[in-house]
Protein backbone atom coordinates (compact mmCIF):
# COMPACT_ATOMS: atom_id res chain seq x y z
CA UNK A 1 0.00 0.00 0.00
CA UNK A 2 1.06 3.46 -0.50
CA UNK A 3 -0.16 6.21 2.00
CA UNK A 4 -1.49 9.71 0.09
CA UNK A 5 -1.95 12.83 2.29
CA UNK A 6 -4.44 14.85 0.87
CA UNK A 7 -2.66 17.86 -1.15
CA UNK A 8 -5.02 20.91 -1.78
CA UNK A 9 -2.64 22.89 -3.87
CA UNK A 10 -1.60 19.28 -6.14
CA UNK A 11 -5.48 18.76 -6.07
CA UNK A 12 -6.43 21.94 -7.50
CA UNK A 13 -2.98 21.36 -10.16
CA UNK A 14 -5.02 18.38 -11.22
CA UNK A 15 -8.01 19.68 -11.54
CA UNK A 16 -9.95 17.80 -8.26
CA UNK A 17 -12.25 20.05 -6.82
CA UNK A 18 -11.87 19.52 -2.82
CA UNK A 19 -14.14 20.71 -0.32
CA UNK A 20 -12.26 20.33 3.51
CA UNK A 21 -15.25 18.53 6.08
CA UNK A 22 -15.20 19.88 9.51
CA UNK A 23 -14.01 17.78 12.24
CA UNK A 24 -12.04 15.50 10.25
CA UNK A 25 -8.31 15.38 11.55
CA UNK A 26 -5.18 15.54 9.77
CA UNK A 27 -4.81 11.54 10.66
CA UNK A 28 -8.11 10.30 9.32
CA UNK A 29 -7.14 12.49 6.09
CA UNK A 30 -4.19 9.61 5.72
CA UNK A 31 -5.69 7.25 3.14
CA UNK A 32 -4.55 4.36 2.16
CA UNK A 33 -4.36 3.28 -2.07
CA UNK A 34 -2.89 0.02 -3.67
CA UNK A 35 -0.90 0.50 -6.92
CA UNK A 36 -3.60 -0.42 -9.54
CA UNK A 37 -5.66 1.55 -7.69
CA UNK A 38 -3.02 4.64 -7.91
CA UNK A 39 -1.70 3.75 -11.56
CA UNK A 40 -5.70 3.72 -12.64
CA UNK A 41 -6.08 7.12 -10.70
CA UNK A 42 -2.64 8.28 -12.32
CA UNK A 43 -3.67 7.53 -15.90
CA UNK A 44 -6.93 9.08 -15.50
CA UNK A 45 -6.26 12.49 -14.74
CA UNK A 46 -2.90 12.40 -17.11
CA UNK A 47 -6.09 11.57 -19.95
CA UNK A 48 -7.89 14.31 -18.77
CA UNK A 49 -5.04 16.26 -19.05
CA UNK A 50 -3.38 15.61 -21.58
CA UNK A 51 -0.64 18.41 -23.33
CA UNK A 52 -0.69 19.22 -19.56
CA UNK A 53 1.61 17.63 -17.94
CA UNK A 54 5.03 16.25 -20.17
CA UNK A 55 5.86 13.51 -17.97
CA UNK A 56 6.26 9.86 -17.52
CA UNK A 57 5.62 8.44 -14.82
CA UNK A 58 6.23 4.80 -13.15
CA UNK A 59 3.93 3.34 -10.47
CA UNK A 60 5.76 0.24 -8.35
CA UNK A 61 4.61 -0.89 -5.25
CA UNK A 62 3.77 -4.72 -3.86
CA UNK A 63 0.17 -6.22 -4.62
CA UNK A 64 -1.54 -6.50 -1.84
CA UNK A 65 -2.92 -10.36 -2.12
CA UNK A 66 0.30 -11.70 -3.47
CA UNK A 67 2.98 -9.68 -2.35
CA UNK A 68 4.36 -9.13 -6.29
CA UNK A 69 5.88 -6.49 -7.67
CA UNK A 70 3.53 -4.69 -9.45
CA UNK A 71 5.47 -2.13 -12.50
CA UNK A 72 3.51 0.11 -14.22
CA UNK A 73 4.79 2.38 -16.79
CA UNK A 74 2.78 5.23 -18.47
CA UNK A 75 3.42 8.12 -20.82
CA UNK A 76 2.42 11.63 -20.96
CA UNK A 77 -0.97 10.99 -21.82
CA UNK A 78 -1.50 8.14 -19.43
CA UNK A 79 -1.21 4.88 -21.69
CA UNK A 80 -0.04 2.50 -19.13
CA UNK A 81 2.52 -0.07 -19.78
CA UNK A 82 2.39 -3.23 -16.97
CA UNK A 83 5.56 -5.51 -16.87
CA UNK A 84 6.30 -8.55 -14.47
CA UNK A 85 10.16 -7.88 -14.55
CA UNK A 86 11.06 -3.95 -14.81
CA UNK A 87 10.16 -0.68 -16.05
CA UNK A 88 12.00 2.24 -17.63
CA UNK A 89 11.13 6.24 -18.11
CA UNK A 90 12.85 9.51 -18.30
CA UNK A 91 15.59 10.96 -20.63
CA UNK A 92 17.82 7.94 -20.76
CA UNK A 93 14.99 4.85 -20.87
CA UNK A 94 16.16 3.95 -24.48
CA UNK A 95 19.62 3.49 -22.92
CA UNK A 96 18.29 2.03 -19.52
CA UNK A 97 16.35 -0.83 -21.87
CA UNK A 98 19.39 -2.55 -23.37
CA UNK A 99 21.19 -2.55 -19.86
CA UNK A 100 18.54 -3.70 -18.03
CA UNK A 101 17.54 -6.18 -20.43
CA UNK A 102 21.14 -7.80 -20.56
CA UNK A 103 21.70 -7.82 -16.27
CA UNK A 104 17.74 -8.65 -14.79
CA UNK A 105 17.16 -12.37 -14.61
CA UNK A 106 14.49 -13.50 -13.02
CA UNK A 107 14.71 -14.65 -9.03
CA UNK A 108 17.25 -12.00 -8.32
CA UNK A 109 17.87 -11.46 -4.66
CA UNK A 110 17.70 -8.12 -3.13
CA UNK A 111 21.28 -7.25 -2.98
CA UNK A 112 21.91 -8.32 -6.70
CA UNK A 113 18.67 -6.47 -7.64
CA UNK A 114 20.24 -3.43 -6.45
CA UNK A 115 23.34 -4.12 -7.94
CA UNK A 116 22.00 -4.91 -11.40
CA UNK A 117 19.94 -1.60 -11.29
CA UNK A 118 22.77 0.51 -10.41
CA UNK A 119 25.12 -0.77 -13.01
CA UNK A 120 22.03 -0.08 -16.16
CA UNK A 121 21.74 3.56 -14.15
CA UNK A 122 25.26 3.83 -14.73
CA UNK A 123 25.38 2.81 -17.94
CA UNK A 124 22.76 4.63 -19.16
CA UNK A 125 24.17 8.08 -17.33
CA UNK A 126 27.62 7.89 -19.13
CA UNK A 127 25.58 7.84 -21.97
CA UNK A 128 22.99 10.56 -21.54
CA UNK A 129 23.94 14.02 -20.39
CA UNK A 130 20.78 15.28 -20.18
CA UNK A 131 19.79 12.69 -17.24
CA UNK A 132 21.88 13.83 -14.62
CA UNK A 133 25.22 13.16 -11.94
CA UNK A 134 23.52 10.09 -9.93
CA UNK A 135 20.22 8.45 -9.27
CA UNK A 136 18.42 6.73 -6.46
CA UNK A 137 17.32 3.02 -6.08
CA UNK A 138 14.58 2.31 -3.97
CA UNK A 139 13.98 -1.29 -2.79
CA UNK A 140 10.63 -2.18 -2.12
CA UNK A 141 9.97 -5.46 0.14
CA UNK A 142 7.40 -6.10 2.90
CA UNK A 143 9.72 -5.09 5.35
CA UNK A 144 9.45 -1.85 4.43
CA UNK A 145 11.44 0.51 1.78
CA UNK A 146 15.53 0.94 1.22
CA UNK A 147 17.09 4.02 -0.35
CA UNK A 148 20.39 4.06 -2.24
CA UNK A 149 21.80 6.90 -3.70
CA UNK A 150 24.38 6.02 -6.56
CA UNK A 151 26.52 8.66 -7.57
CA UNK A 152 28.50 9.14 -10.65
CA UNK A 153 30.58 11.44 -12.60
CA UNK A 154 30.51 15.22 -12.28
CA UNK A 155 32.59 15.95 -15.48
Amino acid sequence: HLQMEVNTKLNRALGFEVVPKEGISEVSRLRRISPQALASLTSHVLYQNRGRFYVQPLIVGLKERTGLPYLCGMDSIGAQSLSTSFACSGAASTSLYGTAEALWKPGLEAEDLVEACGKAFQSALERDCLSGYGALVYLITRDGIVEYDLASRND
